[in-house]
């Protein structure tokens, strides 16, 4: 194993990465362009050091170095090329005369010995015996168009702005202290015969160089390219419709299809106001996407509008605005509207399904029984609960509570049972279970909210634990008195963030789970007062025999009988009965 090997491999992936970074950010900017061709044959150096740091089979050596040396003989070129290019200038005479130079050295190079005529085996791999004009190649062709881009770099650097000069001085100290080394380990630090004396440390170098550029370009924005020029290259033939103005309002760019989607000529305005386009158009601080229906262009049901801030070059503000025909979506949403209609003269069997499915399946275990009962305030509603057995033998309780009832509530019920599923799969704790159904449920359900409790039960050890999300307390019958299990936490779709936590307790035997909605409590007489959740608790408190069948009754009759037999809302209740 050549340890040796570590420096330039590590040097590849890192200018690899370098790389990758600015290809990612590429457009047709001739800056970006002529610094990706630079840095790419550095890479392309970087592996003649692995090749040849390899210990392959000697007999190969030489023709190997005569033959890559097309990666390190245009890097002085091309870096030129690159100086010229950033600074904007127009090739000189030097240019020139290294672009026809490299080709030229290169075929001396693999014709004759006179610039590589063999191979030197050194303790970290093999390196060229140079030839009689090795150094003159390299100090012509190499070095010197290295040294030359310093200059004209440096010259740049005295005379330009604070902000340009501590992105030009990133470069300028990176390629100095790059060429330097090299120039130092690789030409300097030789013997008479020209044997190298030292470790080549031209891959750190390249490492060196590629590092203190990535800073330039992350920390000063050293390829930075105005937004005007962005916009016309990259807008100009996308699907959406596309307007950069100035804080004036001033139009600097309308694309082909903005045009289209406003319905106007191909003559653009001077200015562009979008309540002259858009019927109800209003300002939006937040910048979120709103649909209006445009003036113009009858033909478009709708179009999505949003904008937003951007700096223009020089600092100068403006706005960004994004058209998006949504005809084919408003057709869309008609289509489902009418399915939606549709879907509700089958709502009296979806009744039946939902509350046979609620009510009665149920795992069965000789260590704990389940009552329920569920009765919607509507055909359908949205209170749910459902317990799965879990891979682990736990067993996982979800009660849940979704704002509002009827055909909505169901929907987003319904899709609580697929979520509820998805997450006792995973065998999480209840914080982490309520926190994944949060998620999965974020972007589907906008304007619901879902107060719930997540359970897990061990039959094994008795130990229960919960999560709260905004729900009341748990319930615990134990041999004549209920106790009320301490917690909270936030409601979930409430906010993006959840805000939950864990908690245990330790039943036993004879122990009775009750879990309701707050129908119960807050059920109105005639006079429209509530029952109120003190009331409810002491009522139970006097059940004067706990079994489930007493405690699911006497809930239910005393709140029928507070509301003279009427429900405000959707009614659940669901009790586990511990053996």
């Amino acid at each position: 194993m050549n340890y040796y090997l570590f420096f330039p491999m590590i040097a590849l992936l890192a200018n690899t990465i370098f790389i990758a970074f600015v290809y990612a950010r590429r457009t047709g900017n001739p800056i970006i362009r002529s610094y990706l061709i630079y840095s790419t044959s550095l890479n392309a150096w970087l592996f003649t050091y692995i090749f040849t740091w390899s210990y392959l089979p000697e007999s190969w050596m030489t023709w190997a170095f005569k033959i890559l040396s097309i990666t390190w003989l245009p890097v002085g070129a091309l870096y030129l090329e690159f100086v010229y290019t950033f600074l904007n200038r127009s090739p000189g005479l030097f240019l020139w005369f290294f672009r026809i130079g490299v080709p030229l050295s290169y075929v001396l190079t693999i014709a004759t010995d006179l610039v590589v005529k063999g191979s030197i085996h050194y303790y970290w791999g093999y390196e060229n015996e140079p030839g009689p004009v090795y150094h003159i190649v390299v100090l012509t062709f190499v070095a010197l168009p290295a040294f030359i881009g310093l200059g004209i770099l440096t010259q740049s650097f005295l005379s330009s702005q604070k902000t340009q000069r501590k992105q030009i001085g990133l470069a300028i100290f990176g390629s100095t202290v790059a060429t330097c080394l090299s120039f130092y380990s690789e030409i300097i630090q030789v013997d008479e015969q020209g044997r190298i004396l030292s470790f080549p440390l031209t891959p750190i170098a390249i490492v060196v160089q590629s590092f203190l550029i990535f800073i330039a370009i992350t920390r000063y924005g050293f390829l930075k390219i105005n937004i005007e020029g962005l916009a016309v290259e990259l807008f100009k033939d996308i699907h959406d419709g596309m307007i950069l103005v100035k804080q004036d309002r001033s139009l600097f760019f309308m694309n082909e299809s903005a045009t289209k989607i406003l319905g106007i000529s191909n003559i653009l305005p001077s200015h562009f106001y979008p309540s002259d386009y858009f019927r109800g158009y209003q300002e939006n601080p937040n910048h979120l996407s709103k649909e209006y229906q445009p003036i113009f262009n009858p033909s478009c049901k709708g179009v999505e509008l949003t904008r937003s801030n951007i700096e223009l070059t020089g600092n100068e503000r403006g706005y960004l605005f994004i058209l998006r025909d949504i005809t084919e979506k408003i057709d869309s949403r008609e289509k489902i509207e009418a399915i939606y209609t549709a879907l509700s003269k089958d709502l009296e069997i979806a009744k039946i399904a939902q509350t046979s499915a609620i009510s009665t399946k149920f795992p069965e275990n000789p260590r704990y029984k389940f009552h329920s009962h569920f009765q919607p305030f509507e055909l359908v509603g949205g209170d749910f609960f459902r317990a799965l057995e879990r891979t682990d033998g736990k067993l996982d309780i979800f009660f849940a509570d979704v704002s509002g009832h009827g055909i909505s509530s169901a929907m987003v019920a319904g899709m609580l049972s697929i979520s509820f599923q998805l997450v006792s799969e995973k065998n999480s704790e209840p914080k982490q279970a309520l926190e994944n159904i949060q998620n999965l449920l974020l972007g589907a359900v906008l304007n619901h909210h879902i107060s719930a409790v997540y359970l897990s039960f061990d039959p094994n050890t008795k130990i229960l634990k919960y999560s709260y999300a905004g729900h009341h307390p748990i319930l615990i019958f134990r041999e004549g008195e209920v106790i009320s299990l301490e917690g909270s936490g936030r409601i979930l779709l409430i906010t993006p963030e959840t805000d939950l936590s864990n908690y245990s307790f330790q039943l036993k035997k004879g122990d009775i789970v009750f879990l309701h909605s707050d129908c119960l409590f807050e059920v109105r007489n005639m006079d429209g007062d509530i029952l109120g959740y003190e009331e409810f608790f002491e009522r139970l408190r006097e059940i004067p025999v706990q079994t489930p069948e007493k405690i699911l009754k006497t809930s239910i009759d005393h709140s029928l009988s507070f509301g003279r037999g009427k429900l405000t809302d959707d009614l659940a209740i669901l009790i586990l009965e511990v053996f």
